[in-house]
């Protein structure tokens, strides 16, 4: 009798590597183009998404909406804010002064905004050397004082 040979084993079933290959460039694909944001990133605001004024009644043209700018630039080691024809100084000594010149703002701001009617948008502009905590505590000053259309304009340069 004849030994017998080992036989080879064949895979005959589909070769699974190109379709491993395609389904990772899936992955890395949508991966690449979706967004990882922290929950910081969003602040809520009551801007109108579309560009104008509501329409007071039905078949009249929109009313253009008034803006006020708020205006957030730094001189130095101080930011300052300039709004309704004012200045106001953010010092940065110490929290307790911090503090106290962020509710003078706001209660300059709450001022202000109560002699305004309810459709006026304000526009937070920031320059771009200015601290991103100064432009958020500015931000809350408008909030504290009730103004209820608060959005971002572009960083400006100083």
């Amino acid at each position: 009798m004849r030994p017998q040979t080992p036989t080879a084993k064949t895979h005959t079933g589909p070769n699974m590597t190109p379709m491993v290959d395609i389904v990772m460039c899936i992955l890395i694909f949508f991966m690449l183009g979706s967004t990882f944001l922290a929950p910081e990133l969003y602040l809520t605001n009551n801007m109108p998404a579309v560009p104008g004024g509501q329409s007071r009644e039905p078949g009249t043209e929109p009313i253009p909406p008034v803006r006020v700018s708020i205006v957030v630039s730094r001189h130095g080691d101080a930011t300052w804010v300039s709004a309704f024809g004012r200045q106001f100084r953010l010092a940065p000594a110490t929290e307790a002064s911090r503090k106290q010149d962020l509710t003078d703002l706001a209660a300059a701001f709450q001022d202000r905004h109560s002699q305004i009617t309810g459709d006026v948008q304000y526009i937070l502009a920031p320059h771009r050397n200015v601290p991103y905590a100064d432009v958020i505590s500015v931000y809350d000053s408008c909030i504290k004082a009730n103004m209820p259309k608060v959005a971002f304009a572009p960083a400006r340069s100083p």
